[in-house]
């Protein structure tokens, strides 16, 4: 198989690394840096790093369990109380510019409860969304204490 400049690249690093040990004198250097340059092929590479000890593997580095964002208003939460407070706000939206069908033919009224036309009804969807966002605050709390101490 033909080899990419990068193979090249990474077969004369060895090389390097070879003279900088003194495994290798700079005359021998310079003949399989320039076999090195020269190679089409994966066997030619292979052949000049053949007598060289491998390098050990480089550790890859173990990544924390938790994203980088671990506090508890990111993500899914954070998203949450956005979409509540979207909603909260549209429903005042719509009840500031709702108009007034009171008088007019074929308006029934207010609703049975409401004693005027100007009754603040979002706050009830709002106090569900409300409580929506603080469960879910809830939930996470406690889950991020688990976690912390093992529970």
């Amino acid at each position: 198989m033909r080899v990419s400049d990068a193979e090249r690249a990474e077969t004369a690093q060895v090389l390097a690394n070879a003279l900088a040990e003194g495994r290798l004198d700079a005359a021998e250097t310079d003949e399989r840096l320039a076999a090195c340059w020269a190679a089409k092929y994966e066997h030619e590479l292979a052949e000049l790093t053949v007598d060289l000890p491998r390098p050990a593997p480089t550790p890859v580095p173990v990544a924390d369990r938790r994203p980088a964002t671990s506090g508890i208003w990111s993500g899914p939460l954070l998203v949450h109380t956005g979409i509540a407070a979207l909603i909260s706000t549209l429903l005042i939206a719509r009840w500031a510019t709702m108009p007034d069908f009171v008088g007019r033919p074929g308006f029934a009224g207010p609703p049975p409860f409401v004693d005027h036309a100007d009754f603040f009804w979002p706050i009830f969807p709002i106090i569900w969304l409300a409580l929506s966002v603080l469960v879910h605050y809830g939930i996470r709390a406690r889950n991020r204490r688990a976690q912390r101490y093992g529970d």
